[in-house]
């Protein structure tokens, strides 16, 4: 099954239509977020982690409360990790993307939600098994349900490999990027924008790196990450 050009253009519109400009990450963590605007803030809060091991897929739903206001735009995102360990590398077997896709559609059951966003930071050995993943899951989730997933910031810059991937949007995790961190700051700096057109729709920030204070290119959407519960306070440091 493929997907065309027009069905792409229509549920991109959708997104920027529905969804707020300012999202907060909200991770595995009690967190009040009830002081939030909703017309100006979404939540994409972490509904799951799903390890791969083996020919397993180890399911750890969130544990911890999540209080939100009514009306608020809720993206349910799944995490998933694999296992480095020789011993126990995942065979990525269809049987555990099986497993995956029904895990993930299952997220659209929680209360108010209204997207599935994917996080997967995938070695180039694990790409096809990704590439399949995304593929079958966007078959599989209903018309109107958003997808989009999360990218490491040097997949936007120097690596097309999933530029034929059906989501609506890709965003590049721009803080906390290791060996690339420093060449990647220098190239938005001088105001170049993401060389992947999945990954220009918006911005994955930290409020507390000093990315915040480059120039970011205007009506992008800005997901806002935090190591720590959020507070009302931190809405100062996104007055852009």
């Amino acid at each position: 099954m493929t997907f065309g050009c027009g069905h792409k253009n229509q549920v991109n519109a959708r997104l920027n239509l529905e969804m707020p400009p300012k999202i907060l990450w909200a991770w595995e963590r009690a967190e009040d977020l009830r002081f939030l605007d909703p017309n100006e803030f979404g939540v994409a809060f972490l509904a799951q982690t799903l390890i791969l091991q083996k020919d397993e897929v180890v399911f750890r739903p969130r544990r911890q409360p999540l209080e939100l206001p009514p009306s608020t735009y809720v993206i349910a995102v799944t995490r998933i990790e694999t296992v480095k360990e020789n011993s126990k590398r995942p065979t990525f077997s269809e049987e555990q993307k099986k497993k995956i896709v029904n895990l993930v559609k299952k997220t659209l059951e929680l209360p108010d939600v209204k997207a599935i966003q994917i996080d997967f930071d995938v070695v180039v050995s694990e790409r096809a098994f990704y590439r399949g993943l995304i593929n079958d899951l966007k078959i599989e989730l209903p018309a109107a349900t958003s997808l989009t997933m999360t990218s490491l910031a040097s997949w936007c810059v120097g690596d097309n490999w999933f530029n034929d991937f059906p989501v609506d949007e890709a965003v590049p995790m721009a803080f906390e990027m290791g060996t690339d961190d420093k060449s990647i700051r220098d190239f938005l700096a001088k105001e170049n924008d993401w060389r992947e057109p999945l990954c220009r729709g918006s911005y994955g920030v930290s409020i507390d790196d000093p990315l915040l204070n480059i120039k970011l290119k205007p009506e992008r959407r800005i997901y806002y990450f935090k190591s720590s519960s959020w507070e009302k306070s931190d809405l100062d440091k996104m007055s852009r």
